[in-house]
Formats: C-alpha cells, structure tokens, sequence
C-alpha cells in the first residue's frame, strides 16, 4: 500500500482519539513576594565655593593729579587767608586790620573745583577717603573765613560803639551797637557748624594745617564769638545808664527832683551791675580771646566812671 496514502487516511482518527484527552494545566501558586524598603540616600553636603576677591583697582592716575592740585590750592587759600606772610591760622584775630575774605574764598572756589574733578575719576577707596578730607578742610576754611571776617566786623563795631558811648554821642552809639549784636549773631551759624560737624583729623591731607592748630584754631575763633556777644550786651546797658542819666539831669533842670533822683539811682544801679560784670570778664578773659582786652578794659572804666557820674547826680537831687 501507498504509505503517503495511508497516513492521509489515518489523520482524521488520529486526530479524533487524542482530541477528547487535552490535558488541563495544574495551578501553582505563587506568593507576592514582600517589597524590600528602598532607603532614601542622604544629600550629599554641597561646599559654598569662597567668592573670588575681586582685585582692587588701580589708582586712578588723573585723580591722584586732581588731588595734588587741590592739595596746592588749600595750602594758597591758607596763606591768603593769613595774609600771604605765613601759614599759622592763628596769627589772624578779632582785630586784625586787613583780612581778605573774598580772596580766600576765590581760591577755595578753586580747591572745590579740583576736588570735583578728583571725585570723578577717582577709582580706590583711598583716593576716596583723601578727596572727603580735602573737602572736609575746604569747608572748614570757607566758615572759618565766614565766621572770622563777622568777629572783625563785630570787633570794630564794638569799638566805634565805645568812642561813641566815651563821647556821649548815644544816637551813633546805639547803631554800632546794633551792629555788634548782628555781627554775633550772624558768626554763631558757621561756628555751631565747626563745632558740631567738623573733625580735627581732616587737617592731615595738608601740610599747611595740622590737627593742633586746627583745634586751636576753633578755640579761638569760639572765645572770640563768647566774649563778643558778651561784650556786645555790656555795651548796651552803658548806653542805657548814660540816657538814664541824662534824663536825671533833664529832670533836674526842670526842678523835678525827686524823678531825678530815683532815675539816677536806676542808673546807677544798672551801671554798678555792668562795672562788676566787665570786671569779672576782664579778670577771666577767654583764653584765646586777647584780641577784645583793651576793649573790654576800655569798656570798664567808662562804666565804673558813668556809674560814679550817676552817684553824683543823686546825691545833688536826694
């Protein structure tokens, strides 16, 4: 037989005896196994790199020039101020004859100038710190020539006003003694700001001033405003004790004895009070105020002598 044709035949059984028998898959089970916990690592710590110092800059070379000059300047405004002989601050006063106000402040006009021009190229911290003292210095000077040009004004006022009040001249008397009291009312501004914003270090970026005479300086500017103002107030009650007077006097030529008396009496007193307020200051002048002693001597004897004066006329009239 045909073997091919035999196993075509026998498919169909074959496939009919073993179809009825699948075998079935046995279940097998199988346990989830537990999660294993998973640790969360720690951050690695990060290092903050050091900031790179940033170099300093150079110094700028235009403003190192700008400060030389302004360095020049103060040192010329300096010597204008004390007259073009010297450089010591000190040797100008209340009674210096000849201070050329307007000439310094021209040259500090130009320090200022420099020290804007320093500013503006300035590239360290250096050059910055010795601009601020350059114009530290500057306006120090610019009110100490304010403040010193009000105290010879002040001064010579006050000197008029003694003449004046010497020579019974009362109506001339009285305007210089109002100018007095302007003048120490105007150097009070500039010397509260020395006093209260201004720092002796500042006078180091200038050979023409050190911080001694810096200091001294401002004593001597301080005293003379003190004693100006001080002796601006005695002068005005001499005035007022010599127009007593003469209205004890009017009073007596009008046979008004009794009102004579007791004005000459208010004269007296008020006259008495100032001879032993002039006294005392004399006695106790400011230190650096020199410049107002034979002023102020001045002033004493004509109140000691008025005050004798105003004694006489209540005696003639009691």
């Amino acid at each position: 037989m045909d073997r091919r044709a035999f196993l075509v035949a026998l498919t169909p059984f074959v496939a009919g005896c073993f179809g009825g028998q699948r075998s079935q898959p046995t279940a097998t089970s199988t346990e989830t196994p537990e999660p294993t916990p998973t640790e969360t690592p720690e951050p690695t710590p990060t290092e903050t790199p050091e900031p790179t110092a940033t170099p300093e800059p150079e110094a700028s070379p235009e403003a190192a020039q700008h400060i030389d000059n302004a360095q020049d300047r103060l040192t010329e405004s300096v010597y204008v101020y004390t007259g073009g002989v010297t450089d010591d601050l000190l040797s100008v006063t209340a009674e210096t004859e000849e201070f050329r106000a307007r000439d310094v402040l021209l040259r500090l006009d130009r320090v200022q100038r420099a020290i804007a021009a320093a500013e503006a190229d300035a590239t360290t911290d250096e050059q910055r710190a010795t601009i601020a003292s350059l114009d530290s210095m500057q306006r120090f000077l610019t009110l100490a020539t304010d403040a010193q040009s009000w105290l010879i004004d002040g001064h010579d006022a006050l000197t008029e006003a003694y003449t004046h009040l010497d020579e019974r001249d009362l109506s001339d008397a009285e305007a210089d003694i109002e100018s007095v009291e302007t003048a120490a009312e105007e150097v009070s501004e500039p010397m509260t700001t020395i006093e209260e914003e201004m720092a002796p270090e500042n006078a180091s970026v200038t050979d023409a001033v050190d911080a001694d005479e810096y200091e001294t300086k401002v004593t001597q500017l301080s005293d003379e405003t003190e004693i100006l103002e001080a002796l601006g107030d005695d002068a005005a009650d001499i005035r007022e004790g010599l127009t007593l007077i003469d209205e004890a006097r009017d009073d007596a030529d009008d046979d008004r004895e009794e009102e004579a008396a007791d004005t000459a009496d208010r004269a007296y007193e008020l006259l008495s009070d100032v001879e032993d307020r002039l006294d005392e200051r004399v006695s106790d002048l400011p230190g650096r105020a020199d410049a107002f002693e034979d002023v102020a001597d001045d002033l004493l004897d004509l109140a000691s002598s008025a005050a004798t004066t105003a004694e006489v006329v209540y005696d003639n009239n009691s």
